[in-house]
């Protein structure tokens, strides 16, 4: 990984540019649900700000079918610049009349977090031979950054208050745009319009259909999802039956980051050595494993299985990732991975509100319980499938420097 950083400089730089939106986005959206709640006095109001996140997440197949029809570094560039001045609006915000600034700086924020043009152009500029290493990398790295960048947007905010959040979020994206404008790059060409729209919008779901090992490995990833949705509200019940305070569930979320960064680490080699099916399979086994450590009684076992369940979850998103990446041809990177994460978000949002429903009769252990049997049989299913292998589908990066003297020299259109 760490050598990939070193001889790759479009990957390092459009993976600090992630990382950089990674930083603003989690140390932003948090502290501004919280000046929500400081301006109106109310709880609903400062969820919207959640809501307002996560409901463009519905309609990624859209983004996905614009981003596969243009050059996604200039999409890119255009929506990061347009988000660094639409922060500004926030200078603007003096009491609860103006809350709904912040609504509409939260669901532009939303629509950005949902398109698909990072991964996307990272086909384009990543070899396919260093796609799990990457994807390790990357999600290393940002799970490490949540771990301390809502506590740093919160002090930012209680020490210069809610319009510091402005000057906050308009920096990080000043910070991406210079560096995506650094990136030299040769894309790969659209594909000419000659579809249908509704045809085009959809052709991800029907790409991922079309592929065995992807359609495997996104049906196991929704049927999880369909579950671990409880543990956001099974956590608190939890933390409650161990005696610990509200304050406590600060030193669980830790652990599990730190076990996401340490698994980040570790999965894109045993996802290259393994494969994407084993390692998803890998993935589930330690996530059931550490579900049932959380079972046990007593302070140490819980963390322990926290620690498991974090680091399960890099292999499942590294493994899926790759795949994507490996089986997805270029032009189709945008709509195949906006099929999977708007119907992955969309099961996952039911499964909460269902926790929320279902704690109340069910108790915390019989949702740990169900999630890690999920997780269990979710294994099962990988390790005993026989799925074919698709060939990889190349792209621009993976021509050799000595075919494409002009990859670091021509800037993409």
């Amino acid at each position: 990984m760490w050598t990939l950083l070193r001889t790759n400089p479009r990957f390092r730089r459009l993976f600090v540019c992630g990382v950089v939106t990674s930083f603003g986005e989690t140390a932003v959206y948090l502290s501004l649900a919280i000046w929500v709640k400081d301006l109106t006095g109310s709880n609903a109001a400062a969820g919207a700000v959640f809501l307002a996140i996560t409901v463009p997440g519905l309609f990624a197949p859209l983004l996905g079918h614009l981003v596969d029809r243009v050059s996604r570094k200039r999409l890119m560039v255009g929506m990061y610049s347009g988000m660094a001045v639409l922060f500004l609006a926030l200078l603007a915000v003096r009491g609860a009349e103006q809350v709904w600034i912040i609504y509409v700086v939260t669901f532009c924020y939303g629509v950005l977090s949902a398109s698909p043009a990072s991964p996307a152009l990272l086909k384009d500029v990543l070899p396919s031979a260093d796609a799990a290493a990457a994807r390790s990398l990357i999600i290393a790295v940002s799970q490490g950054v949540r771990i301390v960048s809502p506590a740093l947007g919160a002090a930012v905010y209680v020490a210069f208050g809610g319009r510091s959040l402005a000057v906050l979020g308009t920096g990080t994206f000043v910070v991406a745009v210079l560096l995506l404008v650094s990136i030299k790059v040769v894309e790969s060409e659209p594909e000419p319009a000659g579809e249908r729209f509704l045809t085009s919008v959809v052709a991800g779901f029907r790409f991922i259909r079309g592929v065995p090992l992807l359609l495997r490995l996104s049906l196991t990833t929704l049927a999880f999802m369909a579950v671990v949705g409880l543990l956001e509200t099974a956590i608190f019940a939890a933390n409650q039956g161990l005696g610990q305070q509200a304050a406590f569930l600060g030193v669980i979320t830790s652990f599990q980051g730190g076990g996401s960064v340490l698994g980040g680490l570790i999965a894109g080699t045993a996802v290259k050595r393994w494969g994407e099916v084993r390692g998803t399979s890998a993935g589930y086994v330690l996530i059931a494993a550490g579900l049932g450590f959380c079972l046990l009684p007593g302070v140490p076992f819980f963390l322990a299985g926290v620690v498991l369940f974090g680091l399960g979850l890099p292999f499942v998103m590294v493994a899926l990732g790759t795949a994507l990446h490996l089986y997805t041809p270029s032009r189709m990177q945008g709509r195949a991975n906006a099929a999977v994460s708007s119907v992955t978000d969309a099961v996952q949002s039911a499964s909460i509100a269902a926790g929320a429903v279902l704690i109340g009769v069910l108790g915390y252990q019989a949702m740990y319980i169900a999630m890690a049997v999920a997780a269990a049989l979710c294994a099962v299913s990988l390790f005993v499938a026989r799925v074919p292998v698709p060939e990889v589908e190349k792209s621009v990066a993976d021509v050799d420097d000595t075919d494409q003297p002009d990859v670091d020299a021509e800037i993409s259109k």
